[in-house]
């Protein structure tokens, strides 16, 4: 089990400042020497400041300030309780309490300051251990649950984790030995402590560890793993395979993926310091996904192009490229946030601490999600890219390329209007219609199906005429 009391003094907290009855919050507290005239004025207005801080002022104990103030001046010790990072936070609290008392004209000067840190236990491992119920048989709980709805009967006392001990041992024994040595200890605890009815019976509980609560996680996990499957599947375009583009499939799947998203980022970031940031990044984030989405959808519509040799034409911003864009964002956007719902499930399902005080996993969470976003993403337009050469295919058997997000194939057949017309690339058939993807200015960009080669030419240069089919006639189309 992770040790509570073995965490580095120097690590960043991952929690939000606390507020302590009702006082400006907190998350550093900064031991000050200081000396004040002795007047009573003075004092009691330093005492006035400090009460409306929350900061404790008082007489320094016997031996605990050994400063020698000067004639007319006496040493009050302050507790300056302030929001800062660890390196700072010493001169930060001296410059505050300095610009506070010189606001109110208090005669004071700081002598000495010195960070209050925990005080922390060297090498020694916590461990829990739970006394619980012994569990029933299926049918006595269906029973017991029957008679809790009905009102007919009263709550099991001996029903679920009813006890918790935490006993330490040093972490020098082997972890064989800190199990045995730290269970014999827990038992001990358990049957001596004069708590009613959650005493250690052999009849009625059991001594476990915290193994008890990996099935909470592994409810979690299993979250993790259908979410990111259908995530998967999405950003390889297989839910229609799998008949999942029907509404009432499809609309299950995406209220599955919706709400364990929504719920975990919530509970991940609900009491962290990060929470009273959300409602300005999403107001920053809006007037950004508008123009980004567009220009997902092109990346995608560009990876599709790329077998026809071919980019999408500029301005070209339809329906179908909005699409394309929201399906590139969507799968990015949920790859990097279930990382995060997934710790903010466990946080709900396991509030341990180890997870709390853990300064790491957030930057291992949002390290995962980044990377597992832009793998999801390189999948999208991986299938993009797979799905064109596809169109391809199909195009150099005779039959017509479908539609994809907005990229329609048209057929054109092209006469040249004289035989020194300028062309870019191949020279485009006269007797076979070719495809096209759109104008690019007073260019037309085609591709010929028959040699698998791109040309280009002006329009001034040639007659375009458009044709129904792939297998249409030219001739019958002039």
């Amino acid at each position: 089990m992770t040790d509570p009391h073995s965490q580095s003094s120097s690590a960043e907290p991952n929690h939000p400042a606390i507020a302590v009855a009702g006082r400006v919050p907190f998350n550093r507290r900064v031991h000050i020497v200081a000396e004040v005239l002795d007047r009573p004025e003075d004092l009691e207005l330093l005492v006035e400041l400090c009460n409306s801080l929350g900061w404790p002022v008082r007489l320094p104990l016997t031996g605990e300030a050994i400063v020698n103030s000067h004639p007319g001046w006496t040493i009050r010790i302050i507790e300056a309780r302030i929001r800062s990072v660890r390196d700072g936070a010493v001169r930060e609290a001296v410059a505050t309490l300095d610009a506070l008392t010189a606001s109110v004209e208090i005669s004071l000067n700081c002598r000495d300051a010195a960070l209050v840190e925990r005080t922390q236990q060297s090498q020694v491992t916590w461990h829990e251990w739970q006394l619980r119920g012994k569990r029933k048989p299926v049918r006595r709980r269906i029973s017991h649950a029957l008679h809790l709805m009905s009102s007919t009967g009263r709550h099991d006392r001996q029903a679920g984790s009813v006890r918790l001990v935490r006993v330490s041992t040093p972490s020098a024994d082997s972890p064989q030995r800190q199990l045995a040595r730290t269970r014999w200890a827990a038992r001990s605890m358990l049957s001596s402590h004069p708590f009613p009815d959650r005493e250690l019976g052999a009849e009625v509980h059991l001594v476990r560890g915290p193994l008890v609560q990996m099935g909470r996680q592994s409810l979690a996990l299993a979250g993790l793993v259908i979410s990111m499957a259908a995530l998967l599947l999405l950003s390889a375009g297989l839910w229609a395979n799998l008949g999942l583009d029907e509404p009432k499939y499809g609309s299950l799947v995406v209220i599955w993926l919706g709400v364990y998203t929504v719920v975990g980022v919530v509970l991940a970031l609900r009491r962290t310091a990060v929470h009273r940031a959300v409602p300005w990044l999403v107001t920053l984030a809006i007037p950004l996904v508008v123009p980004l989405i567009p220009w997902l959808g092109s990346l995608v519509q560009r990876a599709y192009l790329v077998s026809f040799g071919m980019r999408p034409v500029p301005g070209d911003d339809g329906f179908g490229n909005v699409l394309a864009g929201g399906w590139i964002l969507s799968v990015s956007m949920g790859a990097l946030l279930l990382p995060i719902a997934h710790r903010g499930w466990v946080r709900y399902l396991n509030y341990s601490n180890g997870f709390r005080n853990s300064s790491t996993s957030w930057a291992l969470t949002v390290a995962s999600g980044v990377c597992v976003a832009m793998l999801f993403s390189l999948c999208v337009l991986v299938v993009a890219g797979r799905e064109g050469a596809t169109g391809r295919r199909v195009a150099e058997n005779g039959r017509d390329v479908p539609e994809y997000f907005g990229v329609n194939a048209e057929y054109v057949c092209i006469k040249m209007s004289s035989n020194e017309a300028p062309y870019y690339g191949d020279q485009p058939p006269m007797d076979r219609p070719v495809i096209t993807f759109g104008r690019d200015g007073d260019r037309v960009n085609f591709w010929d199906s028959s040699t698998g080669n791109r040309g280009s030419i002006r329009l001034e240069d040639a007659q375009v005429k458009s044709v129904a089919h792939m297998n249409s006639q030219c001739a019958r189309a002039e």
